[in-house]
């Protein structure tokens, strides 16, 4: 058999699907998410998780809608590989050699304890050899505007704009954009599910692929509100889907 190559000799294969724009439809207007804020202000600057300030002490000083980006891909990754393996074969007493693929090999006396006890010794040869093997991956996954993981099963689903570029458009300045680029947001998702095992050979093919690429822009309302007492001011998001707190 013989000798592996280098893992570099075989390049990583890359699919990667299209992008799908996808805009949130608001479906919670301004004056809802501010009845919301005001109800539950005081709960947020909560002290022990009980002792809240009084409601007066509180001031909501603004209520700004934002579209704010995440990604959410799906993602697979296939490696056919050889993988290094050190076989370990016992043999009779009576054996002097073995051959193996055209290689001799000469049985070695071991000798043994098990529980303190010495064994009776027995031959046994060694030999290295290579597995052949598939190991596959596949993941969702959701990242942030600053490419941090997020846990997609959380993140707002709503009916999707008709024409998502032009919402965007005229929403100008609300709209947030992303902190990395398109390519590294590539690697993330790579490095998260396009591990290699320890140990590896020659590899036979290796593929990573997005399945599902999609940009979504959600709608949420940041709530400015300020301790009147302490001047501490707290940013509360409040998704324009749900109204309910949106963890970014």
């Amino acid at each position: 058999m013989g000798a592996p190559t280098s893992t570099k000799e075989k390049k990583l294969e890359e699919r990667i699907g299209e992008r799908k724009l996808i805009v949130h439809k608001i479906a919670v207007d301004l004056e809802s998410a501010r009845n919301v804020v005001e109800k539950d202000k005081t709960g947020f600057f909560a002290k022990l998780g009980f002792l809240k300030p009084k409601h007066d002490e509180i001031e909501c000083e603004s209520v700004l809608l934002f579209y704010e980006p995440f990604v959410v891909a799906k993602a697979h990754y296939f490696l056919d590989y050889y993988k290094k393996k050190i076989y370990t074969i016992r043999v009779g007493d009576e054996v002097s050699e073995v051959t193996i693929f055209d290689q001799i090999l000469e049985p070695k006396v071991v000798k043994e304890r098990v529980k303190g006890i010495l064994k009776r010794p027995h031959k046994e040869i060694v030999f290295d050899a290579q597995e052949r093997v598939v190991n596959e991956a596949s993941a969702q996954i959701g990242l942030n505007r600053t490419g941090r993981e997020v846990d997609h099963t959380k993140l707002p689903s709503a009916p999707a704009e008709s024409e998502p570029e032009k919402v965007l458009k005229e929403s100008g300045d609300k709209v947030r954009k992303f902190s990395v680029s398109p390519d590294k947001i590539i690697d993330i998702i790579r490095e998260r599910v396009a591990r290699r095992p320890a140990h590896i050979g020659r590899i036979a093919k290796e593929v990573f692929e997005v399945t599902e690429y999609a940009v979504v822009y959600t709608p949420i309302y940041e709530a400015r509100c300020r301790h009147l007492k302490t001047g501490e001011i707290k940013i509360i998001p409040l998704s324009g889907v749900t109204s309910e707190m949106l963890s970014l």
